[in-house]
């Protein structure tokens, strides 16, 4: 399977590791959107944005395999809109694994501004433009974890700056961004 047809929703009871949900409600945050992906060997993820407006939301990373692979962020003035359940429109999820609409944008069409290697476990932006590039030989899976403010909304997602300050006792930059 390719990034665009490998996709699975998770349980915290699915990760095998029953202190992370305890860690995140200790800061007030929690999770309804636990998502495992996968980008084969010499292979990218799409070009795209976790929402459609300009929200730079916040998620908890975990990599295994294709050590030496990266996450992009891009800038495109040619993004486009694309509901996540529409196959037609470049959806690519099903009803129950609904979260909503995205940006979408095309390589050709877009300019890499930030390029990293993602590590074991890492806190990321997923408001702006971003997708896996796994340039290795070995299989790349990713979980990330959407975080949320437990204590006011289903619905709130927690945003960069504010997770930046939440987890800064415990991480590590992998630059100034």
């Amino acid at each position: 399977m390719g990034w665009l047809q490998f996709h699975k929703q998770l349980q915290f009871e699915d990760l095998g590791n029953d202190k992370i949900l305890p860690w995140l409600n200790s800061m007030g945050y929690s999770s309804h959107w636990i998502e495992f992906f996968y980008t084969p060997p010499h292979e990218d993820g799409i070009v795209h944005s976790d929402n459609i407006g300009d929200w730079p939301w916040a998620k908890i990373v975990y990599q295994i395999g294709a050590k030496g692979s990266t996450m992009r962020w891009w800038s495109s003035d040619k993004a486009f809109e694309v509901s996540t359940t529409d196959a037609r429109a470049g959806g690519d999820r099903t009803n129950d694994h609904y979260h909503g609409k995205v940006l979408v944008a095309r390589p050709e069409e877009s300019t890499i501004e930030h390029e990293v290697e993602v590590g074991t476990s890492s806190l990321i932006n997923v408001g702006p433009l971003h997708s896996s590039h796994n340039p290795t030989d070995d299989k790349r899976f990713t979980i990330t974890i959407a975080l949320i403010d437990m204590n006011v909304d289903y619905e709130h997602r927690i945003l960069w700056e504010e997770a930046k300050e939440s987890f800064k006792p415990y991480i590590v930059p992998l630059s100034d961004s």
